[in-house]
């Protein structure tokens, strides 16, 4: 998955889907030194461990099977809604155990019981030609990329970045747009555009307020390698109205007044709410293999920042022949929050080029192109905890 800096960075050879999701949503900045490794047994693990079953959950051969993204929203019948960008949807070969090195579908969904691993079913349209679930009604050559969404009532918002081929990069953002899902069919209701936020792309979490009136949208927008951080709000019964953003101060109407509350490592960034702390997660600028390698969190107390410096938690630890993945979207879940294994996290690795070919012969191994999880123990986030 990425979204004004969208979720991707940068495209390389396909199907390289190369985001850092120029946009959205991610997380991490914590303490030095913490690599990905299991306890001994019958010993509580006090490292960043890998989470065998939300990585082997996405090692699927039917239905959605490689992607990235991997955004979560917790639905209030006790199911979850994950969303990803450039997607492969029944693709998967199990002869050879690969997928055609070009994905088909530009988002989709999967969900879930929060419970239940294995009764996911994957959100498609119903166009055979064209099974893109998220869908630009226009002649021009637009498609969008889900970032984060939240659900009131009978209807689930999912917060999309709308691109069209161009820029530097192969694409540009043109603007973003909530979809509207009706509840629980999933079935998509309808869109509608959001205001100019002035290249702050505001899809980097949602939380609700305190208040039951509010929802908080936190923004991201790139300067130099970093990206500072905004917050803005909206009335959860009625996102498609006004929206005020914190000037430091108090909220104002004008995006140009909106304050930096905090800074990522890089465009990827994801902020959620943990118990009762506000949580930025953010991954080290990576656009080619054996680039940047870190997850990082920081933490505030209020919504309006400030947060702390932040804390590096994890060395991504996905070699191939001893070498890194291009990796971006560090993503929280506060929905599978345990408190002995830690704080969910997943990531997205988009192949080994250049140091490794992908695609060999027409087809590459989908596990290039999948999101790993991992637990952050919450001592590691914030001492308190």
């Amino acid at each position: 998955m990425t979204f004004g800096k969208l979720y991707k960075m940068g495209i390389t050879t396909p199907p390289i889907d190369a985001r850092a999701w120029l946009v959205v949503s991610l997380i991490t900045l914590w303490v030095s030194g913490a690599t990905g490794s299991g306890a001994e047994p019958g010993k509580p693990r006090e490292q960043v461990h890998k989470d065998a079953a939300l990585t082997e959950f996405f090692r699927r051969t039917n239905g959605w099977v490689a992607g990235d993204g991997a955004m979560s929203i917790p639905l209030s019948d006790g199911r979850v809604l994950w969303l990803f960008g450039d997607s492969f949807v029944d693709t998967f070969d199990a002869k050879t155990g690969t997928v055609p090195c070009l994905f088909q579908v530009r988002n989709t969904a999967l969900v879930h019981p929060k419970s239940d691993l294995r009764s996911a079913r994957t959100l498609v349209h119903s166009n055979a030609s064209n099974r893109t679930f998220f869908r630009y009604a226009g002649r021009e050559p637009f498609w969008y990329w889900p970032v984060n969404g939240f659900q009131e009532g009978h209807t689930v918002y999912v917060y999309l970045t709308k691109l069209k081929p161009g820029g530097g990069l192969g694409f540009k953002t043109v603007g973003h747009a909530w979809a509207r899902l009706r509840f629980p069919e999933l079935s998509i209701e309808g869109y509608d555009p959001l205001p100019d936020f002035k290249g702050i792309d505001f899809g980097c979490g949602f939380v609700k307020d305190n208040d039951g009136v509010h929802a908080h949208a936190f923004g991201s927008k790139l300067v130099g390698l970093e990206s500072w951080v905004y917050v803005a709000r909206f009335k959860t019964a009625d996102p498609r109205g006004d929206w005020t953003y914190w000037d430091g101060n108090s909220w104002v109407e004008a995006v140009t007044k909106a304050a930096v509350i905090g800074r990522g490592a890089a465009p990827s960034l994801h902020v959620c709410k943990v118990k009762n702390k506000y949580v930025l997660t953010s991954a080290e600028l990576s656009v080619r293999c054996d680039h940047g390698k870190e997850i990082y969190v920081s933490t505030s107390e209020q919504p309006t920042g400030p947060f702390s410096r932040r804390k590096k938690v994890f060395t991504v630890d996905d070699t191939v022949q001893g070498h890194h993945p291009f990796f971006y979207l560090p993503v929280a879940h506060p929905e599978f929050l345990d408190e002995k294994a830690g704080l969910l996290v997943t990531y997205s690795i988009n192949g080994y080029e250049p140091c490794l070919t992908n695609c060999v012969k027409g087809r590459m191994n989908p596990d290039y192109y999948r999101p790993k999880a991992i637990r952050v123990p919450l001592a590691m986030i914030d001492p308190e905890w």
